[in-house]
């Protein structure tokens, strides 16, 4: 849709070849669903920049099938209950940590369809070792994607810092 919309914003004004060039090379914005690394057939993405319930769901929609998803951080006093039927379709794992976890983790379990066998919902204090709970439930062809739903400021001073955390952490991980 990005790609559309930018195609049609600079379209006659841009030589085509300009417009294939750019898109084949551009990789993305950091933070934004960016590709941090593919580890044993496991490819990870970070979306800090997802501080919201919409945008989470934005970057749940950005991949085809069911993602393994690390969600939690500051309370905004937002809603998470829109957030609940996106979780249910596109997560197979639901990994929680921060000040909203229990918040998330009742919208979810309060939705209907929701079954413990079908989306298993784990919770950790420490942001790492979310990340290494994703890690030990994705398997070959799995996504894990940092998806958090909230803001950062329960541990982090903001979005970008925990994203880079999480990119630095994931970099570290041997194979």
């Amino acid at each position: 849709e990005n790609y559309m919309a930018a195609i049609a914003a600079v379209w006659g004004r841009v030589p085509i070849d300009t417009i294939r060039r750019t898109a084949r090379e551009f990789h993305g914005v950091e933070h934004r669903i960016e590709f941090v690394r593919e580890l044993n057939g496991v490819r990870y993405y970070n979306d800090s920049i997802a501080t919201s319930p919409t945008r989470a769901i934005a970057g749940l929609r950005s991949f085809p099938g069911r993602v393994i998803m690390i969600a939690g951080g500051y309370d905004k006093h937002l809603s998470f209950a829109p957030l609940a039927p996106e979780i249910l379709a596109h997560v197979k794992t639901l990994v929680l940590c921060g000040a909203t976890a229990g918040m998330i983790r009742a919208a979810v379990v309060s939705e209907d369809g929701f079954s413990p066998d079908s989306l298993p919902i784990l919770e950790t204090e420490d942001f790492r070792q979310a990340i290494d709970l994703a890690r030990e439930n994705a398997g070959p062809g799995d996504v894990v994607i940092l998806c958090p739903a909230c803001a950062a400021f329960d541990k982090f001073p903001n979005f970008m810092v925990r994203g880079k955390t999480f990119k630095d952490y994931v970099n570290s991980l041997p194979e």
